[in-house]
């Protein structure tokens, strides 16, 4: 099943930084991620503490779990928008949607040739 990224905006949620609503076929799913006050790669772009903290989440089984296997999680969404590839939140925004499509792709096209 297609996910389509809908907006990205500032949470409303105490502590959170950001809101991002999902469509997943007919249901619309809003996550919030990103502590308020925290800085993350897209702020200081220092490369060590995007390791280091790729290194912690992914060593969690639960979040790493839900990063590698891209199910829209905060953990997810946090790892790919604030602590992605790029110091970029749009770059890392537009790369995250080409995944998702890549993924749903892949898993559509298994379905076909079982």
């Amino acid at each position: 099943m297609p996910i389509i990224i809908e907006e990205l905006i500032c949470s409303n949620r105490p502590h959170k930084r950001f809101a991002i609503k999902i469509k997943e076929g007919e249901k619309t799913k809003t996550f919030h991620f990103g502590l308020d006050d925290g800085q993350t790669y897209i702020d200081h772009r220092d490369t060590k503490k995007r390791t280091a903290y790729l290194a912690r989440h992914l060593g969690n089984k639960t979040e790493n779990r839900l990063i590698t296997n891209f199910i829209p999680s905060a953990s997810l969404f946090s790892a790919k928008l604030l602590w992605g590839d790029s110091t970029d939140l749009l770059e890392n925004l537009i790369n995250l949607q080409k995944e998702f499509n890549e993924k749903h792709i892949k898993a559509t096209s298994e379905i076909y040739i079982q």
